[in-house]
C-alpha cells in the first residue's frame, strides 16, 4: 500500500497501526443492524516471536499461520455515521503447545470489540 493512501485512511478513521493493510476498496457504507454505516476493511497479519501461549520463540517451535478470524471493531462516529473497522487477524497455530492464538492490535483491549478512541471519548462526554 502506498503511503498516500495509509494517511488518508489514517487522516478519515484515526487507524494508525501501520501493520494493518488495506485493500483496493478500503471504504464501503452499508447498513449494519438497519442503521446506515461506514465500513472500513483491513487485514492484520505479521510474524510473531514467540507463542502467546506457551511463550516458546518461533526459532525453538514452529508457529504456522492457521487462517483468519474476522472482527469487527467500532470506531469514533464520521460524517454522523456509526464507523467500523472490519479487521482480518490472523490466526497462529503453535506446534509446540498445540494451541492457536490471534494477532493482536493497539486499537483495542484483549477481547473487547470497542476501540480505545470510542472509550476515551465516553470518558470525556
Amino acid at each position: 500500500m502506498s503511503a498516500i493512501t495509509f494517511n488518508n485512511i489514517a487522516n478519515s478513521s484515526g487507524i494508525t497501526d501501520e501493520t494493518i493493510s488495506f485493500p483496493k476498496t478500503w471504504c464501503l457504507t452499508q447498513l449494519i443492524k438497519g442503521v446506515l454505516s461506514t465500513c472500513y476493511l483491513g487485514t492484520r497479519s505479521y510474524t510473531p516471536s514467540r507463542c502467546a501461549n506457551c511463550g516458546f520463540n518461533n526459532k525453538t517451535v514452529k508457529l504456522i499461520k492457521h487462517g483468519t478470524k474476522l472482527s469487527r471493531i467500532t470506531l469514533p462516529k464520521t460524517n454522523n455515521l456509526p464507523t467500523y473497522l472490519f479487521l482480518k487477524k490472523q490466526r497462529f497455530l503453535c506446534k509446540g503447545c498445540k494451541t492457536t492464538f490471534i494477532a493482536s492490535t493497539s486499537m483495542v483491549k484483549r477481547n473487547c470489540f470497542i476501540s480505545k478512541r470510542v472509550i476515551q471519548t465516553l470518558a470525556a462526554e
